[in-house]
C-alpha cells in the first residue's frame, strides 16, 4: 500500500458487521478520501488492520471483494464463528424502500439490501420477536424474472453518486450488483453474474452490458420487456433498449462491446 501521512498495523481473526443503517468505506482512512462503497446493516466483513493512531480499520467485504477503510467507531467486532455463520447460513433481505427494526433500545431504520439474520426455518416469529416492520425475503431462494423486476424498480430515481449503495445515491456497477444480489444471486467486484446469451433469446430480467475499452467501469442495463430497460443516466431510470442502446455507443471512436447475460436457467 503507498504510503502517505499513516501507517497501518495487520490484524489477523478480526472481523465485524455493519450496526448502522449505512457504513461508509473510504480509499484511505480520512473522511476527505474517496468514498469506495457502503455496507448495509447486517452486512460482515473481515478487519485486515487498524491505524497506528487505532482511529481507523481496513476492512475487506468478502460479498462485493471490496476493502477499504472505515472509522474506528463504526467497527462492531463479531468472532470468526458468527462471521462464518452469518455468511453460510440463511438470513432475510429487507427490499421494502425502508424498514425499521428495534435495535439497542431504539428505532433503526433499514434500507433495500439490509440483512436480517434469521431464516424462514426459525420456529418463532422472528419479525414480532426482534421489532421489525417492513418487507424481506429469504437470500436462499433465488427470485425469479418478475420478483428481480420487483426489487429493481424501487431504485427509480435514485441518484447517482460513486461508492452509493442505496435509495439515496447509488453506484451504477455496485447498483446493480446490489439488486441481483437481493435477488440471491451472486455479482462481486471482476466477476459478471450468469451466463452469455443471444440478443435473440434476451427475456426480461436479464442484464445488458456494454464495454467500452480503456473505460473504467462497464455500462449496465436490466431489461423489463417491451422493449424497455432500467438504467443509470444520472439516475435510476426507465428508458426505451434502443436510447439505451444509443446512449452507449455514441462514440464511434471507441469500440464498444455490447453483451447480455442470464442468470435464469433456460
Amino acid at each position: 500500500m503507498p504510503k502517505e501521512n499513516f501507517s497501518e498495523w495487520p490484524l489477523s481473526d478480526g472481523y465485524g458487521i455493519c450496526r448502522q443503517t449505512i457504513l461508509p468505506v473510504y480509499k484511505r482512512p480520512s473522511v476527505d478520501s474517496a468514498l469506495l462503497t457502503q455496507l448495509l446493516f447486517g452486512e460482515c466483513y473481515q478487519v485486515l488492520a487498524v491505524s497506528t493512531d487505532r482511529s481507523w480499520y481496513r476492512i475487506f467485504h468478502e460479498d462485493s471483494r471490496i476493502g477499504g477503510w472505515i472509522s474506528s467507531k463504526s467497527l462492531k467486532e463479531i468472532n470468526q464463528e458468527e462471521y462464518q455463520n452469518y455468511l453460510n447460513q440463511d438470513f432475510q433481505v429487507v427490499v421494502s424502500p425502508i424498514a425499521a427494526i428495534e435495535y439497542s433500545g431504539t428505532n433503526l431504520y433499514l434500507l433495500p439490501g439490509s440483512r436480517l439474520h434469521f431464516s424462514d426455518l426459525e420456529l418463532f416469529n422472528w419479525q414480532d420477536h426482534i421489532g421489525f416492520t417492513g418487507q424481506t425475503r429469504s437470500h436462499a431462494l433465488r427470485a425469479n424474472r418478475d420478483e428481480l423486476i420487483q426489487i429493481a424498480l424501487k431504485y427509480i430515481n435514485a441518484p447517482w453518486q460513486s461508492g452509493g449503495r442505496s435509495i439515496f445515491g447509488l453506484d451504477e456497477t455496485l447498483g446493480f450488483a446490489l439488486i441481483f444480489q437481493m435477488a440471491g444471486y451472486s455479482w462481486h467486484s471482476g466477476h459478471l453474474p450468469g451466463s452469455l446469451i443471444s440478443f435473440s433469446k434476451c427475456e426480461v430480467g436479464d442484464i445488458l452490458i456494454c464495454h467500452q475499452p480503456g473505460a473504467e467501469k462497464d455500462q449496465f442495463a436490466i431489461y423489463l420487456g417491451l422493449e424497455e430497460v432500467l438504467q443509470m443516466d444520472g439516475r435510476m431510470r426507465v428508458c426505451d433498449l434502443d436510447e439505451w442502446v444509443a446512449k452507449v455507443t455514441n462514440n464511434r471512436n471507441k469500440q464498444e462491446v455490447l453483451e447480455i447475460r442470464t442468470v435464469f436457467s433456460a
